[in-house]
Order: structure tokens, then C-alpha cells, then sequence
């Protein structure tokens, strides 16, 4: 068996069914192991950054290893944007590169020559700030401590990518019988203090959950459901909590809601459950987030909880499901009007107002609230960055069984083209006109497979998000952010055809919820345009204010614009 036919094979063993690459002569032999393996699908996209993506979403799908084949220098260095995001965001992803004779690396490695080869890059100085394991296989007898590492590593406590680079004349050698393999060291947790926890939730009022990323739905609703305490979420949470659950509260952030922000500023206990406290999620004044709360960190990376910019009580080295497993059987807090105060603050403060449904062309806010009105319970929902992901983020109303993925950590443009991750799952891709030109190639993937991916593009004419970054502190000075600033828009329905997608356009003179029905009920991947308000609000948010000395100094967490009257 070949060094390659052996990674395959590895992988195929672990659950591993799809790798998505971009071929090319120094990964040949690679290339060719993955063909004959009749276990494994290859996906052929047009982009290395989209393979890493889509492998991404695939991971996070799946939640198995989701895996990517790339080639030499350029294929390598394209894919580095995909590894970064889910580093960040802390997605299982193995990267199999393709890489130029074991002769011609070593030289470069041992001399620190710029290079020595056709192509040729050492990667590990590049790769391994983003990867929880790198390696360059120079040795067939190395193949299998490799593979069972990487596989390891990606897959244990804080998830994410791993990448091996095997030189072409690598590739094809026999691998040894005997081999040694990777025997991993048991990762130690903390003991859970449950009687702590317990004092703590009897002497609470007004406990609140807020979940992220790494927190699991069902342990979220499960301690929530017991407890009764209220949740409210970071965006990398979203999935964590249906939006009709009746201990939904909202999501925080730098464009939250009104809701979740004041649950925060008056709980008197918060437990932060897998959520890395990033500035987006608490704004601007670390020390004054939950001013009033008793706070419980829960994380499986200890160097989140080494953090120190919002002071917490209690700090817990453990997984979401231990700690849930910990609190299990401890009697409900006694939290029914706190509860229906939250209830209360949902209800009243709404992110669609009503005036939205009258601009044109459509407010950006209005047309999410009637997407997600018709996309059905247990749908796939992949959001691509900029004010798209605020909008969308802030208005969603999660379903049962939906799946809510965005590229949060690193704000990916492009990352729409993750969607072809979920294969023959289908997906509502939602991206700007700004963000699916990134990653436009892709749509050849997705015609070349009939993958049924959704793609509503939101056509505000350019990149909104920073378009009011220059309206609110350029004082309109313009540049960068649409056709009159240098950023030409194309029309997505032409491309699309020329692509041979189908191709729709909704306006706001339409019967919107027909022609949504229409595009969710069309077969194989289609695009559809939507015209929308190029300068629409973006609201609620932490707003700032730009001093004599030309520094921002932001409001008050619970304080957004547009601001309401003090006394309320």
C-alpha cells in the first residue's frame, strides 16, 4: 500500500466520506489514490479557498473530520484563508498537500534558502500559527503516526484544522508493515465544583445561559429546560437555541438585540457555556459586561480562560456536556418572573420594525423576515459575512432542526461557497453581491454536480457594511464600497445563466413569498437576486461617537442606536 493509499484509506476508516480538492501535478499520486478509493467522493472545486470551506462546513455538518486536497505553492497558499477561518472558529479539517521531492524541501528547510524547486514553499513556518498540527511526511514509515495525530488533534478538546504536506516522490512509496503509531496523552479537565454551582443558583434571581460556539443545542436546552434560565446567544451559537423556545431571549453583540443586551446587564448570574467572549459578542467595556452578575466560564481551551478582559467568578477547564452532566439533577431555579421578563423585552423590542416593510427597494431586514417565514424546519443555513451576517443574524428565526453556520472568528467574504460542503444536503446560501464575487468560480461546482444549493444574493449594489462605516466617521467620503466608488456590481442573473443556472430576481413589486417558494422548490442549485435598499439601517447596534482627537468612543453595552429615551 502507498503513502497515499494508506491516508486515504485512514480517513475513509474514520467516517471521512467527501474531499474536496483542486488538482495538480505535485499532489499526482495523491490525486490518483483518492480516484481509485470507491469509498470516498471527491468534489472538484474551482478555487483552493473554496475546497478548504467547503470541507469546513462539511466538518461542522457532520461533526466529523471534513478533508481537503490541494497542491504545491499557489494551491497551498489559496487554501490558507479556508485553514485560518476554521481555525478560528474551530472546525475539524485535515489539508493534504501536495508538495515538491522530499530532496528539494529538506534543503529548503535545513538552509532557509527563499526557494529550491518549481513552486516549492516550506509551509510549516507559514501553516502552523493556524493549525493545531502541521507535518511534512519525509518518510513512508512516518505515514502512520502522522495521519492518527492529525486525525487526533483536529477532532479533540478545542476542534480544528490539521495539515500534512507530502512530497510528490513521497507520495507513491510503499509504507513499511510495522509502523509506529500516535498514542495521545488524556486531556485533563477540571473537577466540576458542584456545590459551588449549586450555592450560586439557589441564591439567583436572574440566572442567564449565553452559548456559543462551542456549546452543544442539546446541552444548552437541557440545562436551560431543568434550570429554568433563559439563554441568549453569541452568532456562533445560533444553532444552540430554536427562536420559539420559550427560554430564548436573543443575541448579543455589536448589532444585537435590544433583548439579549439588557438580559445581560441585569442578570445576576451568567454562564458562559463554550463562548470565547470576543469584542463583537461584549462590546466595548470588558470590565462592565454582566456588571451585576456572578459569571461561570465554561471552555475546554484554557487559553480562553486565561483571558482576563471580563472579570469571571468562577473559570471551568471542561466541555459543555461535563458541565451539564455536573448540574444534572439540581432543582430548578426559582425564576418564573425573571423568565417572563425576558419574554416580555423580546416581545417589545422587535429588530423588523413595521416601517421596514414600506421602503424600495425592499429593506434588507424585511425580506430576511420573509425568507425565513417560508425556509422549512430542519434546513441547512450557511451566511456569508458583512452586513448580510448582521442582518441575517439578527433576524433569523431559527427553526427546529435548522443549522445556522457563519464564518464568525475571521469574517470571511466568499464563505457562501462553504455551502457545497453539504454535498447532496440541501442549503440556503445567503451572501452581499459583494461576498459571492469572491468566490464566484464556484458556481461551476455547483452546476457540475447539480449540488441543491439555494444562493439568495443580497444586491445592495456594493458593500454596505462599510459604506456606513464612511458615512458614520468619513463624513461620506467614499471609496471602495460601490459603482460610484470604484466597486462595480454584475447582474448575478446573467452570470448564473452563463453558468447555466437557473436564475431568479425578486423585487420589492413582487409577490415575495411566491417567488421564495418558487426558488426553494426548484430542483438543483439556482440563484436568486434580490434587489435591496443600498444604504438601509443597520440596527440595533453599539454605536460610536469620534472624539476631538479622532479615537471612537463606543455607548454603553446596553445603550443602542438607534438610543431610546434614558429613562426607558
Amino acid at each position: 500500500m502507498t503513502v497515499s493509499e494508506y491516508i486515504f484509506d485512514f480517513l475513509q476508516s474514520r467516517g471521512v466520506d467527501t474531499v474536496f480538492m483542486v488538482s495538480g501535478s505535485s499532489a499526482m499520486w495523491l490525486t490518483d489514490a483518492l480516484c481509485r478509493n470507491q469509498e470516498l467522493k471527491a468534489v472538484c472545486n474551482h478555487h483552493e479557498q473554496a475546497a478548504v470551506m467547503s470541507a469546513d462546513i462539511r466538518a461542522r455538518l457532520t461533526g466529523k473530520l471534513g478533508a481537503a486536497l490541494v497542491t504545491v505553492g499557489p494551491g497551498a497558499t489559496n487554501a490558507i484563508t479556508g485553514v485560518a477561518q476554521a481555525f478560528t472558529d474551530s472546525s475539524a479539517v485535515v489539508v493534504l498537500s501536495g508538495q515538491v521531492s522530499s530532496r528539494l524541501l529538506k534543503y529548503e528547510q535545513d538552509t532557509g534558502i527563499r526557494q529550491h524547486g518549481t513552486q516549492s514553499l516550506d509551509l510549516e513556518p507559514i501553516v502552523t500559527p493556524i493549525t493545531k498540527y502541521f507535518a511534512a511526511i519525509m518518510d513512508p514509515a512516518d505515514t502512520r503516526y502522522h495521519i492518527e495525530r492529525a486525525y487526533y488533534e483536529a477532532l479533540h478538546g478545542r476542534k480544528g484544522p490539521v495539515w500534512l504536506d507530502v512530497p510528490v516522490d513521497i507520495q507513491n512509496k510503499q509504507v513499511p508493515e510495522e509502523m509506529r503509531g500516535f498514542t495521545p496523552e488524556e486531556t485533563q479537565y477540571d473537577v466540576i465544583d458542584t456545590e459551588k454551582l449549586a450555592k450560586a443558583l439557589a441564591k439567583s434571581k436572574k440566572p442567564l445561559i449565553l452559548a456559543g460556539g462551542g456549546a452543544d443545542a442539546a446541552y444548552v436546552s437541557q440545562l436551560s429546560h431543568a434550570l429554568h434560565i433563559p439563554v441568549v446567544t453569541s452568532r456562533m451559537g445560533i444553532g444552540c437555541i430554536c427562536s420559539d423556545d420559550p427560554y430564548y431571549v436573543g443575541r448579543p453583540g455589536s448589532n444585537g438585540q435590544r433583548a439579549a443586551h439588557f438580559a445581560i446587564q441585569q442578570a445576576d448570574l451568567l454562564l458562559v457555556l463554550g463562548c470565547r467572549l470576543s469584542v463583537s459578542t461584549i462590546g466595548y467595556y470588558p470590565d462592565r459586561f454582566a456588571g451585576h452578575a456572578y459569571k461561570v466560564q465554561v471552555d475546554v481551551d484554557k487559553k480562553e480562560l486565561d483571558k482576563s478582559d471580563v472579570p469571571v467568578d468562577y473559570k471551568i477547564h471542561a466541555t459543555v456536556q461535563q458541565f451539564a452532566e455536573a448540574l444534572s439533577g439540581l432543582p430548578p431555579v426559582s425564576s418564573d418572573a425573571w423568565v417572563a421578563h425576558c419574554l416580555e423585552m423580546r416581545e417589545k423590542y422587535p429588530v423588523v420594525l413595521p416601517e421596514y416593510a414600506q421602503a424600495d427597494p425592499m429593506n434588507s431586514y424585511y425580506f430576511t423576515k420573509l425568507l425565513t417565514q417560508e425556509v422549512p424546519e430542519g434546513a441547512v443555513i450557511t451566511v456569508d459575512t458583512g452586513s448580510v451576517c448582521n442582518v441575517v443574524s439578527q433576524s433569523w428565526q431559527l427553526k427546529k432542526d435548522q443549522k445556522y453556520f457563519i464564518s464568525g472568528g475571521l469574517s470571511c467574504m466568499g464563505f457562501w461557497a462553504g455551502s457545497i460542503g453539504t454535498v447532496d444536503v440541501p442549503v440556503i446560501a445567503l451572501a452581499g453581491d459583494g461576498s459571492v464575487s469572491m468566490n464566484i468560480q464556484e458556481f461551476a461546482t455547483m452546476k457540475e454536480y447539480g449540488l441543491p444549493i439555494k444562493l439568495f444574493v443580497y444586491k445592495n449594489n456594493g458593500y454596505m457594511l462599510i459604506r456606513h462605516n464612511q458615512h458614520n466617521y468619513m463624513d461620506d467620503r467614499f471609496l471602495g464600497v460601490g459603482p460610484d466608488s470604484g466597486v462595480w456590481m454584475p447582474d448575478f442573473c446573467r452570470v448564473a445563466q452563463a453558468y447555466d443556472i437557473p436564475a431568479v430576481r425578486i423585487r420589492r413589486e413582487d409577490d415575495i413569498p411566491a417567488k421564495i417558494k418558487q426558488v426553494l422548490e426548484m430542483d438543483g442549485p439556482v440563484v436568486c437576486e434580490v434587489i435591496l435598499e443600498e444604504f438601509g439601517p443597520m440596527a440595533p447596534r453599539i454605536a460610536s461617537r469620534v472624539m476631538p482627537d479622532g479615537s471612537l468612543k463606543a455607548a454603553e453595552y446596553d445603550d443602542l442606536a438607534p438610543f431610546l429615551d434614558q429613562k426607558e
